[in-house]
């Protein structure tokens, strides 16, 4: 069996490994220890023996086990049931969700650049070429070729999108188009091999994220005052101006007190430093009173405002606000400083 065969039939053997480790077979994977004998026996009841002379016992029938339904008789037992833990499809993307049914995830779209049913097809493709799995495009979805793990049934699958511009939002779901081999799917190994299958696309598009997100914050990020607000405003998102605040604030001479993301507020404190190292820095040197200070953020969508509060909570000065502009203007242009 060539390279690429094996790597085809290890993506969901590999996967599947995080739950199946320490099981010798499918069938003992699934199934309960210690044999199903039990399943013969019936509950023998005797009636209890009076002797003569005496009363029998009043009886309580609050607590009598009542007879199974129908239905429930119906339901898995013994070498059918299935105790192996539930795999369930993960949000594991910011802004993703999961649908209400099926093995399907909701992406919204977070940025402009790029139309968000086109970076998904991108990112689904190149997750496929990755772990070396033939596929065919067409106006249905993706369908590709035979994926199996040793011992395990050989499955094709058929990715779809589901695109709704109203929420700005895709659907992704895969399904098991077909299936070779002696044993039939049951539909709770349908759903297993349905969400391995997604959660190992969304781990892949994270990881793409992740690298993506972290080029982007090697690079500059414009800084303009906005004074007829009192603002400073960020031409980025609100988590990388935070993270480029978090890392230039100490060395420009600001010890951080308190932080909290959440609510967008750093709470610093401004020791200022001497000519000789804003040179070294090569800053224009922040001429501002050394004090406690708030800064505050807000997330404007592709734009961060930035607040700057003295102790007391209190806007400060134009002057001020002008200062910290001019100087953090600078500094998020410098990629050397946040290395």
């Amino acid at each position: 069996m060539d390279n690429m065969v094996k790597n085809k039939r290890a993506l969901v053997g590999l996967l599947a490994l995080t739950v199946l480790a320490g099981c010798s077979s499918p069938e003992k994977r699934s199934q309960a220890n210690r044999g199903f004998d039990y399943q013969q026996e019936s509950l023998r009841i005797r009636p209890l023996l009076i002797p003569a002379g005496l009363d029998a016992p009043a009886f309580n029938n609050e607590f009598v086990v009542p007879a199974l339904s129908a239905q429930a008789a119906l339901g898995a037992k013994g070498t059918e049931l299935d105790i192996r833990p539930p795999i369930q499809v993960l949000p594991l993307i910011r802004g993703s969700q999961v649908a209400d049914q099926g093995s399907a995830l909701w992406f919204y779209q977070q940025r402009l650049d790029q139309p968000l049913e086109q970076e998904l097809a991108l990112a689904l493709e190149s997750f496929l070429n990755k772990q070396e799995i033939d596929f065919n495009r067409n106006d249905q979805g993706w369908l590709t070729d035979w994926v199996g793990a040793k011992s395990e049934p050989e499955l094709r699958y058929v990715w779809q999108f589901a695109p709704d511009p109203v929420r700005r939002a895709v659907a992704i779901s895969v399904t098991i188009a077909e299936q070779r081999g002696d044993s039939t799917l049951r539909p709770q190994d349908r759903q297993r091999a349905e969400a391995v299958m997604l959660n190992a696309f969304s781990l892949d598009y994270q990881s793409a994220l992740t690298a993506r997100e972290s080029e982007l914050d090697k690079g500059p990020i414009g800084i303009e005052l906005d004074p007829a607000q009192g603002r400073i405003l960020a031409a980025q998102g609100y988590d990388r101006t935070w993270r480029r605040l978090v890392t230039l604030l100490p060395k420009m001479g600001f010890d951080i007190t308190n932080r909290q993301q959440a609510l967008g507020y750093l709470d610093v404190e401004f020791d200022g430093l001497s000519d000789g190292k804003w040179q070294d820095l090569g800053l224009p040197a922040l001429d501002v009173p050394e004090d406690e200070y708030r800064i505050q953020l807000g997330d404007l969508g592709n734009q961060t405002s930035i607040m700057i509060n003295d102790k007391d909570r209190v806007p400060v000065s134009a002057e001020v606000l002008g200062q910290f502009s001019r100087t953090l203007a600078k500094a998020f242009e410098r990629t050397d400083l946040i290395k």
